[in-house]
């Protein structure tokens, strides 16, 4: 059924709410598209009910979204938002059905950040593999060299959970470094894996073999947890793990508990269960442990690639063409 109500948006100068706050870099260009009309309302990014998040978004057409949950109540609440213009990749905050139910497109920007968060896997790779927070403490108090060596990246086995662009364009730094990639993919590029000598490989099969497990998954419900107590029991004790991807991919508490243990022997992290990071958290004070806040993305130049993503799709969106990257063709329909 077509909510009439919609098509009174159309005729009528559309609302852009902006709410997360990356989006402000694009904002100017954003307030000279023809025939929008821009709100910046960044709280929106932490809204503490759906109830909350519906009513900032009271008249809005469209949305450029940060990671903010869309529910069914949400679309319900905010009857004329027709699109979800994500800043970013992922979509495991929005309710996809109850979007395309509700008549809202969903559109995200895939691959434009791929080279910065690759940027940030290698650096925690290197800063976990090569202890550099311990160095640099060490030199600051007085002692010049560590006594105990470091590993390598050079040559070290590389698992890489998911090759979409991210994991992709990581596997061209590690190959760089003469690293061994194993790579699990359910709809692999073979002539990439091919090119860059990658071998599919079974979780299981990995694990035992990673000295570097490095995650770039998408999140859903079959890869919630995909790294938990078992899995980090199968990794080697010298093994490091790096997550730029989703928190939730792994399970933390059975992180923290490897990590205390020494069943693993570093890791850094990008993302996190909860976000922000509540400040006792027992990942904080985890030993061997770098941490960062969800920022593998927010560079220069991560930042205005995404930017221009997000300017073309609602230019597309306006002009009445439905861009490559929606996830909910069928919520088109409702849309012209």
């Amino acid at each position: 059924m077509v909510d009439h109500r919609r098509g009174l948006a159309l005729s009528a100068a559309r609302r852009l709410v902006l709410t997360t706050e990356s989006a402000e870099l694009a904002r100017p260009e954003l307030e000279q598209v023809p025939g929008i009309t821009v709100t910046a309302c960044y709280e929106l990014a932490h809204a503490p009910s759906d109830e909350v998040l519906a009513g900032g978004l009271d008249g809005a057409w469209a949305t450029v979204a940060g990671s903010e949950p869309y529910s069914r109540a949400v679309f319900a609440g905010a009857p004329s938002l027709r699109a979800i213009l994500r800043w970013g990749t992922g979509s495991d905050a929005i309710d996809i059905a109850a979007a395309t139910e509700a008549g809202v497109a969903v559109v995200t920007t895939p691959a434009v950040n791929a080279e910065a968060v690759a940027d940030m896997a290698l650096a925690l790779m290197l800063a976990c593999i090569r202890r550099l927070p311990r160095l640099d403490d060490a030199v600051r108090t007085g002692e010049w060299r560590a006594a105990v060596p470091t590993r390598d990246l050079a040559g070290a086995t590389v698992g890489v959970v998911g090759l979409g662009a991210v994991g992709r364009a990581v596997t061209r730094r590690v190959r760089a470094f003469g690293c061994p990639v194993l790579a699990l993919e359910p709809r692999p590029d073979r002539e990439f894996c091919a090119q860059y000598d990658v071998e599919l490989t079974a979780l299981d099969a990995m694990l035992p073999r990673a000295d570097v497990l490095t995650l770039h998954a998408p999140l859903s419900a079959t890869s919630r947890h995909l790294i938990g107590a078992r899995e980090f029991q199968l990794l080697p004790r010298h093994a490091v793990v790096v997550n730029t991807a989703r928190g939730e991919l792994i399970d933390q508490p059975a992180l923290v508990a490897a990590l205390e243990s020494g069943q693993i022997a570093a890791a850094g992290l990008d993302v996190f269960e909860r976000e922000p990071v509540p400040p006792d958290d027992p990942i904080l004070t985890a030993p061997n442990t770098i941490v960062s806040g969800h920022i593998s993305s927010f560079t220069d130049l991560g930042l205005r690639r995404t930017a221009e993503a997000v300017l073309a799709n609602l230019r597309e969106l306006l002009a009445g063409r439905l861009p490559a990257s929606c996830l909910n063709p069928p919520a088109w329909d409702s849309l012209r």
